[in-house]
């Protein structure tokens, strides 16, 4: 009987699961509860103020604000009635109030066709009771527009100059 050498045996290397590198966008931003879909993620769009914008007792939407647009910075700059924002933009402002950053968001929407006598735009502005709360509707349209008439030569919108 003659002994034939076999070589040992090795184990099959491991099936592999890896998935090939992929560009898989982030989930899309939900909007914060109660406030529209075309606000999602305004926390990201550029702020407009440079610095929050301070308490005045006449100035309404809570105590400290920012405004954000979901344009560029330079396609908000300057926008007068000859030269107004385009369909799709979005304006949104929170205001502070007892310590919620955002206890009030006032919205600003250009809609094509929405309102010719008020360059398109559509008001709504937006509370909560507390933070993580949802968002009721304040006031709309014609109550904003008490305000917003005196803003007309800059597009309906106040800015800081």
């Amino acid at each position: 009987v003659t002994a034939t050498a076999t070589a040992p045996r090795t184990a099959a290397p491991p099936a592999t699961t890896a998935r090939p590198a992929t560009t898989a966008r982030p989930p899309a931003p939900e909007p914060l509860p109660g406030l529209p879909e075309e606000t999602a993620g305004f926390e990201r769009w550029v702020r407009i103020n440079a610095r929050p914008i301070p308490a005045d007792a006449a100035a309404p939407h809570g105590e400290v604000k920012n405004v954000y647009v979901n344009r560029s910075r330079a396609a908000v700059a300057d926008r007068t009635p000859d030269r107004p924002h385009p369909d799709g933009t979005v304006v949104v402002k929170t205001g502070s109030r007892d310590g919620d950053d955002a206890a009030i968001v006032a919205v600003m929407s250009k809609r094509r066709g929405a309102d010719p006598q008020h360059g398109d735009w559509v008001f709504v502005e937006y509370a909560r009771e507390s933070s993580g709360a949802r968002y009721e509707v304040l006031a709309s349209d014609s109550v904003c527009w008490g305000c917003h008439v005196g803003a007309e030569a800059t597009d309906w919108r106040f800015v800081q100059r």
